[in-house]
């Protein structure tokens, strides 16, 4: 977005008239960033369309969380802060922190072999480290039943599994290169059933989002549909202009890999949480944000696509437990049908940005997200200088 857009969006800026000998307090800067987002994002969001749901959040306080749009078009439902919202491939962290969790209670190992709970040829050689990296060289699951599933069924992390035991050729060796894979956080979602003997999802409820205080958020398989509070439908729009719902997609029953649902008010809870070492022991969250022994390699296109944003600082890019880090900066979009989410949580100053979208702009949620870090971070410069 062009310099002059954003400098509109600053009234914080403005230098105070001569005549007013008002003192512009941290208060009046916190409401004009929050007015700031409000012009960004109407401008961009359509008020009768899918909408956005966005979080500022500094130092334990939340500066913005706000919604825009509608949640659900047909009942003219507007998002809001407590809306629901799919958040595709930003669920990964939290299939980590499920696994994380079971390591906290010596279920099991990081360094544990896939082999040690199926014996399929197809894991030899993985191990769950491998599989939180995207190191495994697993085979894609997606490009398959995409092209060899009856839609007419819905596809379950059960029937990923029985693929998975016909032995797919490997993409590569594991441990040898970066590939992202959905299939690795799938099997990740299914281990924890194996090792925890609960549902994945009433795992997930009881041993993250209850102690992050996530209160409304869940997994949701469509083969064995929950209520959820205050739901967003998901929206494409067709060749006539026309928004329509992709809810019933036949991959939705697959979780793990994304099939998260949570709200901002849940997430700014969980973030505090993180921060705060509410959810794992000090050993387990050392290692939520440390990145894999192996870096992304430079002609990736990942490098190509991130240098779009302004928070990048053209360190190399990692790979976490669920987070890409760039230095001192972890973040992770979300793409699905549907659905756009993208999440910065910076380790250098506490300053975490989350945006959720209904909709399947990609270009809508990259731009929406590179304006409002640089909204947010010209608001701290201008009240929390560095000391």
């Amino acid at each position: 977005m062009k310099k002059w857009i954003l400098l509109c969006l600053l009234p914080f800026l403005c230098c105070k008239s001569p005549t007013e000998k008002k003192v512009n307090t941290p208060t009046d800067r916190k409401e004009q960033l929050s007015q700031a987002i409000d012009s960004l994002f109407s401008s961009k969001i359509k008020i009768d369309g899918p909408g956005a749901a966005v979080l500022v959040a500094y130092d334990g306080e939340e500066l913005v969380g706000k919604g825009f749009g509608q949640r659900s078009i047909e009942d003219s439902a507007p998002v809001t802060p407590a809306t629901n919202m799919r958040m595709a491939s930003v669920s990964k962290q939290f299939t980590a922190l499920c696994i994380l969790r079971l390591a906290d209670q010596q279920l099991l190992s990081l360094n544990d072999q896939v082999t040690d709970y199926w014996p399929y040829p197809v894991f030899a050689g993985i191990t769950i480290e491998h599989l939180l990296n995207h190191t495994s060289g697993i085979a894609d699951y997606e490009s398959v039943f995409m092209e060899d599933w009856d839609r007419s069924e819905i596809v379950e992390n059960k029937d990923i599994l029985d693929w998975l035991s016909t032995n797919p050729e490997p993409v590569f060796p594991p441990g040898s290169r970066w590939e992202y894979s959905n299939t690795a956080y799938l099997v990740l979602a299914l281990l924890v059933e194996k090792v925890s003997g609960v549902p994945f999802a009433t795992f997930a409820r009881e041993q993250v989002f209850q102690p992050a205080a996530m209160d409304r958020s869940t997994f949701y398989n469509l083969a064995d549909p929950v209520e959820i509070d205050q739901r967003a439908f998901c929206y494409e729009k067709d060749s006539t202009g026309v928004w329509h719902r992709t809810d019933t997609f036949f991959l939705n029953g697959v979780m793990g890999d994304g099939a998260l649902y949570t709200n901002i008010e849940d997430f700014f809870n969980y973030d505090n949480a993180l921060r705060n070492e509410a959810i794992l022991s000090d050993e387990m969250r050392s290692k939520v944000f440390s990145p894999s022994s192996m870096a992304i390699p430079e002609d990736h296109g990942l490098y190509g696509f991130i240098s779009e944003f302004s928070f990048w600082d053209k360190e190399d890019l990692t790979y976490a437990m669920g987070w890409f880090r760039s230095g001192d900066i972890a973040f992770h979009t979300g793409s699905w049908y549907g659905a756009r989410t993208f999440v910065v949580h910076e380790l250098g100053r506490p300053l975490t940005i989350a945006l959720f979208l209904n909709s399947d702009s990609a270009d809508l949620r990259n731009d929406l997200l590179n304006d409002t870090w640089q909204l947010a971070d010209q608001y701290l410069q201008e009240t929390k200088p560095e000391k």
